[in-house]
């Protein structure tokens, strides 16, 4: 490989469609002047180490970063003396659109390594100094382009029917208007469910989760699952004797968070090489070692590639290889990802040990002070979509907890039933363990669960009179049901109903309900209409008339006389 390195770097306003898409852009056909000097001042721009290439010639130092993920690769070029006008003309020109960058590295003397770019790219900021030197430097950094457009796109899909997880990724994918590969493959079954994200990148990365399944954009291209690491070989060989600069290899254990029950992943192989630059090297490749003893049984994947390029310090790539097979997910292994991932993981941990809001399932009941001690804490794969209500319950306990109520006030209150079983929701008030509230019940949606059948409209209060062997409602039930159209049904096994100011209870003073099939109206005066369990009516007063009238007829009862009238 030859040691004459070139590098072109072409700078140009974006034609912006007006959509997601469009922050991929095209190079604006008709780059008109922005200020009176032609070619410091016109887009496109193209600076270059090539005196023959029609363009501005200065040194530069860039650097490309690509890493395996759901995140957006990004570059960084500093120019060493820019004319003054076309630093204005480039800051006036982010100001006003998007602005992008193509890279281009590669040997003179050897046109056929370096015909693709090795990144078009998103210009994001634009930094000027003056350095100890006494020369100027414009830094430019920006972002992949396939990667930004994804983090500027919104990600918002629902699909009530069944379907896999790729389908998702293919929507949030086409919307920020890149490819979905070939092979590419998440194969986790999704019902009713809805992606929404205020980044298509962390709802790629939430998806890929789904199925455990390793990500890899690149070139406006995402790879998903077993697409990554199939049939997709690295350009070079690398071999000390033709361009292999350093070696070195490492191995530790990945420190991703794991659900309770599941196994850590197996300790991970790494290689760290530094070789001679090849400007078609990408992430996600299956490299050859070739002259390395002891290397790490393969396959081997780039995991992590950085593109270095100086005129006075040359171009190598920093490639970082692991042992994975196609489609096997693999965290970063060192570097700022590496830290950033751990960070977050430590986060993650952070928030399942101390959920703010968390399901549980209640284990006993203690009538006084309405309090329960139950199960809980879940720890469901990424693959379900809702674990509130289809997720199993943890074995962690929690006791002597109360249950929120919609109405309560010293001994007033609306107390509900509560039994061994059912499903709480449960706020943590300033996410302190110990600090739990049962705040709502929810009907599971487990095998062989069941749940009342309303209408639209009702409003509706439906009790049992027992449970079975399994803990679960049985026989006869007592509903209060009003209807949508206004219609209301009582059903009970027993009634008393008392009307009357000098009779009411002291307050929380709780009331005996009948114990047999009986109907009870009584008023305070100690007047009362009963139905036996039988069906027979009695109408009883304490001296007070009785009239029964249907409007021309009249029977009364007073005293110990009759009337008919």
């Amino acid at each position: 490989m030859s040691f004459a390195i070139r590098y072109s770097l072409t700078l140009a306003e974006e034609e912006t469609s007006g959509g997601p898409a469009g922050l991929l852009g095209t190079v604006a056909a008709e780059a008109g002047p922005l200020v009176g000097l032609a070619g410091l001042t016109t887009l496109p721009l193209n600076v270059s180490n090539d005196v023959f290439g029609g363009s501005l010639v200065l040194d530069a130092d860039i650097t490309v970063t690509m890493g395996e993920g759901a995140v957006a690769s990004t570059f960084e070029a500093v120019l060493v003396n820019l004319p003054a006008e076309t630093v204005k003309a480039l800051r006036a020109a982010l100001a006003r659109r998007p602005l992008s960058a193509t890279v281009r590295l590669g040997y003179f003397d050897d046109r056929s390594v370096g015909r693709h770019p090795v990144m078009a790219g998103r210009v994001v900021k634009l930094a000027s100094w003056v350095a100890e030197d006494g020369l100027s430097r414009v830094r430019l950094t920006g972002q992949d382009a396939g990667g930004y457009a994804l983090r500027m796109t919104p990600a918002g899909v629902h699909r009530a029917e069944a379907t896999t997880a790729l389908e998702f990724a293919d929507k949030v994918v086409t919307a920020a208007g890149l490819t979905l590969a070939k092979g590419s493959a998440l194969t986790t079954k999704l019902t009713d469910h809805t992606v929404r994200n205020p980044t298509a990148l962390d709802a790629l990365r939430e998806l890929a989760d789904t199925a455990h399944a390793p990500v890899v954009i690149r070139d406006r291209l995402v790879l998903i699952g077993p697409a990554v690491g199939t049939d997709d070989p690295a350009p070079v060989v690398f071999d000390p004797d033709v361009n292999l600069v350093s070696y070195g290899d490492a191995q530790g254990e990945e420190t991703l968070v794991v659900a309770p029950g599941e196994e850590r992943p197996p300790t991970r192989n790494s290689v760290n090489l530094t070789v001679l630059g090849h400007p078609d090297l990408r992430v996600g490749q299956v490299a050859t070692l070739r002259g390395i003893d002891d290397a790490p049984a393969g396959p081997l994947r780039v995991n992590r590639l950085v593109h270095r390029f100086g005129v006075r310090t040359g171009y190598v790539c920093e490639v970082q290889l692991v042992a994975a097979a196609a489609g096997e997910f693999v965290e970063a292994v060192d570097g700022v990802r590496a830290v950033t991932d751990r960070l977050d993981a430590g986060a993650e941990r952070a928030l399942l040990a101390r959920p703010s809001v968390d399901v549980g399932e209640v284990s006993s009941y203690r009538a006084a002070g309405h309090q329960v001690s139950l199960r809980y804490g879940q720890s469901p794969p990424p693959s379900v979509s809702m674990p509130s209500v289809t997720g199993p319950v943890g074995d962690d306990v929690l006791l002597d907890k109360p249950v929120a109520a919609p109405f309560a006030f010293g001994p007033c209150g609306l107390m509900t039933p509560v039994y061994p079983g059912m499903r709480a929701l449960l706020a943590h008030n300033r996410n302190l363990v110990n600090d739990a509230a049962v705040v709502g019940w929810l009907w599971p949606r487990t095998p062989g669960a069941r749940a009342p059948a309303p209408e639209p409209g009702d409003y509706w209060l439906a009790l049992p009179t027992g449970t079975g062997s399994d803990g679960q409602p049985t026989g006869p039930g007592v509903n209060d049901l009003t209807d949508a159209k206004g219609g209301r049904v009582i059903q009970a096994s027993g009634l008393h109903i008392l009307v009357g100011t000098p009779k009411l209870p002291q307050v929380g003073a709780r009331p005996t309900p009948p114990d047999d099939d009986s109907v009870t109206i009584e008023h305070h005066t100690g007047t009362t209409i009963e139905i036996d369990p039988e069906g027979a009516v009695t109408v009883r007063t304490k001296g007070s008339g009785i009239k029964l009238t249907n409007g021309a007829v009249s029977l009364s009862l007073d005293g110990a006389s009759v009337q008919v009238t």
